[in-house]
């Protein structure tokens, strides 16, 4: 399960990416994926640096010499803080046509044989040897050492088992029970695809004008709750950081009550509705009722799934529009035809969404 980021690495972020640093060391100096350092930057608002930035009479130079010395495009790139496919064009267009890697010697097939009968280090290698990591690796499974787990794709039965257990309010852990092969984390990250979780969505300004008009209003918490398809304590939380006057949220009818064995049953039957419709239930606050899924152990496992079924408006889910808006971000007809197959909606619903 990927940790949250925090406020110092999202600083981090800002001030790599504002400096031109590729994302790729920005991964790696933050320790996280590529997809989730762009992801993140698209969620922060930061506008996309442009393709590639005007070059320089130095940068010129540094590419003819080492043109002319052989040297790798990763190895110019790094020095550049330019990405290897942009050295390699710019390479092309002032020395003619861009230089092909060198052919791998006896002596380099014998040492990367070396190289993986003694676990050794890949990173070191490529550099000993010019290349880069992922250009040794691939010579390697040329050569019948380095065989590449592929990465198994989700079949129509799976994406069933997840979107039966999502709307059974399932943890990702008993999702996972059915299915051979997965854990619980995929199982995350592929409800975020079909966009089925509603859990820890992030604040849009549209859901945050939303969440203003009903405060405005004077809608009572729990149903301003279930307008939102968020959890009390996430809009206690959101008012609090927007500035606003905290939600009405009435009194239980009866207060300091035990917890009863019929009450118990039916939290453990509906535990993943949301918290303000299991108070309506059995007539107690919110808090209350999250305080005793807790104490009950129903909330244990289920920090990464969305378990608060609601209705879609609009033909999409909250989850789901959140999903579609997140991924057509870049992209035309093609890929929203592929959404539309994904969610099991006409197309003609998300081309409304978009416009």
């Amino acid at each position: 399960m990927a940790p949250r980021w925090m406020p110092e690495e999202d600083r981090l972020l800002r001030t790599l990416y504002a400096e031109g640093t590729p994302v790729r060391a920005i991964a790696r100096q933050a320790g996280r994926s590529e997809d989730a350092v762009s992801e993140r930057r698209r969620t922060l608002g930061i506008a996309p640096r442009p393709r590639s930035r005007a070059w320089t009479m130095a940068e010129d130079e540094f590419i003819r010499a080492g043109a002319a010395i052989d040297l790798p495009a990763p190895v110019i790139a790094v020095r550049l803080r330019r990405s290897p496919e942009d050295v390699r064009r710019r390479r092309g267009a002032l020395v003619g046509v861009a230089r092909l890697g060198a052919l791998y010697s006896a002596g380099d097939d014998d040492a990367i044989r070396r190289c993986w009968a003694d676990g050794g280090d890949v990173p070191a290698l490529a550099q000993r040897l010019g290349r880069s990591a992922g250009a040794i690796r691939l010579h390697a499974t040329k050569l019948g050492l380095h065989d590449p787990p592929s990465r198994r794709r989700w079949s129509p039965a799976e994406d069933a088992a997840v979107r039966d257990g999502y709307e059974l309010g399932l943890t990702c852990e008993q999702i996972v029970r059915e299915l051979s092969g997965r854990t619980a984390p995929a199982v995350a990250a592929r409800a975020a695809k079909l966009g089925l979780a509603t859990y820890a969505r992030a604040w849009t300004p549209s859901d945050d004008r939303a969440l203003r008009r009903l405060n405005r209003d004077g809608v009572g918490l729990v149903r301003a709750a279930r307008l939102l398809a968020r959890t009390p304590e996430a809009l206690r939380a959101r008012t609090r950081k927007l500035g606003l006057a905290p939600l009405y949220a009435p009194p239980p009818k009866r207060q300091g009550r035990p917890w009863t064995i019929d009450e118990d049953d039916l939290l453990a039957l509906h535990a993943g509705l949301n918290p303000a419709a299991l108070a309506e239930l059995v007539e107690r606050s919110p808090e209350a009722v999250t305080q005793r899924l807790r104490r009950l152990g129903l909330r244990r496992g289920a920090e990464r799934s969305p378990h608060h079924p609601v209705a879609a408006r609009k033909g999409l889910t909250p989850g789901e529009l959140t999903m579609v808006t997140r991924e057509l971000r870049v992209g035309g007809p093609r890929r929203r035809l592929a959404l539309a197959q994904r969610l099991h909606v006409p197309p003609a619903d998300l081309r409304r969404v978009t416009v």
